[in-house]
């Protein structure tokens, strides 16, 4: 006697007959798988986009910052950079702006009047900036206007947070007396953050001081270089910025507001880590709701099986029913998980003002992994459904 061989296709009808023929269990159970996979996607989208959302914060509080100042040499002595050095370091991979501060004549100071004595600073440090030094420090301004191709060259000032509060004023338009002059105060910064040193100073621009604070042909004149660096590249452009800096000297110091990037580093790590623990569990969580449909089909479904098997069924082509079955209900829920995490990500990151992130991985392997995971929990009860004798699963029609 020849043995029955089915077609793909009767395979394929076979595994459907099952879920048409019982349409409210087919439901909930894809229902069921379907939460797994939403809960799969929502997790880790929400993780990602928390993720983005923190990594950005701190790249923004300097964990991507790098400055750059003169060194000192076998004499203590400071080892001024060169002119050069800005433009060398923005040609460096991975850099993406790049800040200068220029230092200024020690009698350079900012007063709220010409009637305070000299000797009170108050601790303000006077320094030119170019126009590009606000966006390589991410900084943002209370008031005003930061310096463009204009105001570089006229008698203005724009005073950080704290610099603005020692002087008493909270507006712009005034005047401040600095190195013997009168300059308007165009703008004021908010609070650099961890760059203090920022918050504390008073800027000109770049083009005026050349032309009327440094002493004509002043070289060597860089007080610091403030190096925005792509996220998570810090290290390595840290390890070439001093060269790049001034290749004739090794007396170049480069350091990091703080220890941002290691805390950014070991953020990026945990949070990958949840988020794969949290997916895990999901995913459990739908194994179990497979093998739980599938288990209870069979035993539902003895008759059925008894009389297939009578009928010539082979134990290969049962278990092949049972676990194409369950590919199918995988299949159903996996789609409708997709669309349902996706959009629980995209009003999570509403809510929050926040970028929604919902990694590709999740979209593209998601569906992939659910049907692995329908494959595996129904390959149990499909193996335990072809295993039945016809007479016994008979006594239960």
């Amino acid at each position: 006697m020849s043995r029955i061989r089915l077609s793909v296709a009767d395979q394929l009808r076979t595994a459907l007959i099952g879920p048409r023929s019982r349409r409210l269990r087919t439901a909930l159970s894809a229902l069921g798988i379907a939460v797994g996979i939403a809960a799969l996607t929502a997790i880790t989208g929400i993780a990602a986009t928390n993720q983005a959302q923190l990594l950005a914060d701190l790249d923004r509080l300097g964990a991507n910052l790098l400055v750059v100042n003169p060194g000192y040499g076998p004499d203590n002595q400071p080892v001024p950079l060169p002119d050069t050095a800005p433009g060398m370091i923005s040609r460096v991979d991975a850099v993406e702006q790049v800040g200068v501060l220029e230092r200024l004549p020690d009698e350079t100071n900012a007063y709220r009047t010409d009637l305070v004595p000299p000797g009170e600073t108050n601790g303000l440090r006077v320094l030119a900036a170019d126009p590009g030094f606000l966006d390589a420090i991410e900084g943002s301004l209370r008031l005003g206007a930061w310096f463009d191709a204009g105001t570089r060259g006229l008698p203005v000032t724009v005073l950080g947070a704290a610099a603005a509060a020692r002087l008493g004023i909270d507006e712009i338009g005034v005047r401040v007396w600095i190195g013997e002059q009168w300059y308007a105060v165009i703008g004021i910064l908010d609070s650099a953050g961890l760059a203090e040193q920022i918050d504390s100073a008073a800027f000109l621009g770049d083009a005026w001081a050349h032309e009327h604070v440094l002493p004509s042909g002043a070289e060597g004149t860089i007080d610091s270089v403030y190096v925005r660096v792509a996220p998570g590249r810090v290290g390595e452009v840290r390890e070439v910025i001093a060269a790049a800096a001034n290749p004739r000297s090794p007396y170049v110091q480069v350091s990091k507001l703080s220890d941002l990037a290691g805390a950014r580093e070991s953020t990026d790590e945990s949070l990958s880590g949840l988020a794969v623990g949290l997916a895990a569990i999901a995913l459990l969580v739908g194994g179990i709701g497979i093998a739980n449909t599938m288990v209870v089909a069979v035993l539902e479904r003895r008759g059925e099986i008894g009389l297939r098997r009578a009928l010539g069924a082979r134990s290969g082509q049962i278990a092949g029913q049972f676990v194409g079955e369950a590919i199918v209900l995988a299949a159903i829920g996996a789609v409708a998980g997709i669309a349902g995490g996706a959009f629980t990500v995209l009003g999570y990151a509403a809510l929050r003002g926040q970028p929604p992130v919902v990694p590709i991985e999740v979209l593209a392997g998601g569906p992939a992994v659910a049907l692995a995971v329908g494959v595996v929990a129904g390959l149990y009860p499909a193996l335990s459904a072809s295993r039945l004798s016809p007479t016994v699963a008979l006594r239960a029609v």
